[in-house]
């Protein structure tokens, strides 16, 4: 599976917390009870730790961020920046979904 698999529909993807619960309640992106997740949840939530700054680097790359501003970026800087993308107010589930696919996330 893979981040854009899991943000398949508006109502697996959240804004302003790595995931929410049935409830809305905000929960860790690998919480059990988790039913959606913000982009760098989902990636937290399908691939494994040690693919997780791969993931985020595609990401990034289909975000227009340069090779050398990647290399720049220590991973929390990475995750941050994603962060950032996901709960802007301007980002929609759609570009959120189409740059995901377009990174093959």
């Amino acid at each position: 599976m893979k981040a854009h698999q899991l943000l398949s529909s508006p109502d697996t993807w959240c804004q302003e917390s790595p995931a929410e619960d049935e409830y809305g309640n905000k929960v860790p992106a690998l919480h059990p009870g988790a039913v959606k997740w913000c982009a760098l949840a989902a990636i937290q939530k399908v691939y494994s730790p040690l693919q997780w700054e791969e993931a985020m680097d595609r990401l990034l790359r289909a975000l227009s961020v340069s090779e050398k501003g990647i290399c720049q970026l220590s991973k929390s800087d990475k995750a941050c920046c994603l962060m950032e993308w996901n709960d802007d107010q301007n980002s929609s589930f759609r570009e959120i979904r189409e740059i995901l696919l377009e990174a093959d996330v």
